[in-house]
């Protein structure tokens, strides 16, 4: 999966059912190549226009499910 396959999906907290977002970033780890952790920003104009960094960073572990549509978190953390 690319990307940008994954930026065109919205991140659900299975937590609350909340819809978080889209990734925006990608956190690799450069020696394995693997995925440490996937940074969301809401899809919000209120949020954009309020804060410059309003930013969620969801571990890897933490997500549940990749799907067709939409990726599954589940993530306890504060959303600004």
């Amino acid at each position: 999966m690319l990307l940008g396959e994954l930026q065109n999906k919205d991140v659900v907290n299975v937590v609350d059912g909340g819809k978080l977002g889209r990734i925006s970033d990608i956190d690799l780890d450069s020696t394995t190549g693997k995925i440490n952790s996937i940074t969301i920003k809401p899809q919000t104009r209120l949020a954009n226009l309020f804060s410059s960094n309003n930013s969620v960073v969801v571990l890897w572990d933490k997500i549940v499910k990749i799907g067709d549509e939409v990726v599954i978190v589940n993530f306890n953390g504060y959303v600004k």
